[in-house]
């Protein structure tokens, strides 16, 4: 059987669409007709045999075979950018700007990203903590270019790489879990997946709960807990001394796994962008 070759043309524009969703502005960015990027995607679902992309009006939705062939063409395109890259003496973008979770593994990224930022001087490296829900929300307006987000696991948009974790419930090594009426919970702002991961699994269990403190910022959650104010639902990266896990053996509902992605423009991307990819990649994969 005769080895069939990907173009990553045709990649390219299949990226291009899954990140502006859009046939119409997916043409613009490539500099062709919208007609003829239609004609590539047949070519490209003619290559491998199965339809990629489902068409609603002017929603556009990859089919399962799609979901599969954009981790590939992501990778693909990734290779081909950083071999050409190596011959290209110019960066292709003179700014990156990257969003952090601040409920997740912010000073690991944070720390991994100062390597890069010494690596492309001449790039300048904008860094945004924010909740995962409002880094997802500026990627797609184009605010940001590379995104590590908490999700529910479905968007496929942008996503680059993903990884599953389990939270666990945390509370001080001496906090009394039976002396309390109601659960006090330490938490994020509303609209954070932690905070609805726990309010969630409360409500289902019948237990009643209250909200003990609030905080945007990760290290105002681990000193409320360490200091007894409540009970807060981390992951391993921002469990610390001074917490103990609390399981169903002390009466608390268990929690449904965390999805966390890495999401990119990856159309806008340079060397710089994919350098920043890998040590947030790396880093990452330390860490679950």
């Amino acid at each position: 059987m005769p080895v069939v070759n990907l173009s990553t043309e045709l990649l390219r524009t299949f990226v291009t669409i899954i990140e502006v969703a859009s046939f119409t502005r997916a043409a613009e960015i490539l500099g062709r007709t919208q007609p003829a990027v239609s004609l590539q995607m047949q070519r490209l679902e003619q290559t491998v045999g199965y339809d990629l992309i489902e068409r609603q009006g002017k929603a556009i939705s990859l089919t399962e075979r799609g979901e599969e062939l954009a981790v590939y063409a992501r990778q693909i395109l990734r290779l081909n950018d950083l071999a050409m890259a190596r011959f290209d003496k110019q960066e292709q973008s003179t700014k990156l700007r990257v969003g952090l979770p601040v409920d997740y593994a912010v000073d690991t990224l944070q720390s991994c990203l100062t390597e890069v930022v010494l690596q492309y001087s001449d790039v300048q490296i904008e860094i945004r903590c924010d909740l995962s829900k409002h880094l997802l929300s500026a990627l797609r307006s184009d605010e940001i270019d590379i995104a590590v987000a908490l999700f529910d696991g479905d968007d496929q948009q942008f996503l680059f790489r993903n990884w599953k974790e389990q939270p666990t419930w945390v509370g001080a090594k001496d906090f009394d879990i039976t002396a309390q009426p109601e659960i006090p919970l330490v938490v994020h702002p509303y609209g954070c997946v932690y905070r609805d991961r726990m309010a969630g699994a409360l409500k289902l269990a019948g237990q009643s709960w209250r909200i003990a403190y609030s905080s945007p910022g990760i290290g105002g959650v681990q000193r409320a807990v360490r200091d007894g104010l409540g009970l807060s639902c981390l992951t391993a990266p921002t469990v610390q001394s001074g917490m103990r896990k609390f399981t169903e053996k002390d009466g608390l509902p268990a929690l449904p796994p965390l999805h966390i992605g890495l999401f990119a423009r990856q159309t806008q991307l340079g060397a710089s962008g994919y350098a920043a990819i890998d040590a947030m990649v790396k880093a990452l994969e330390a860490q679950t």
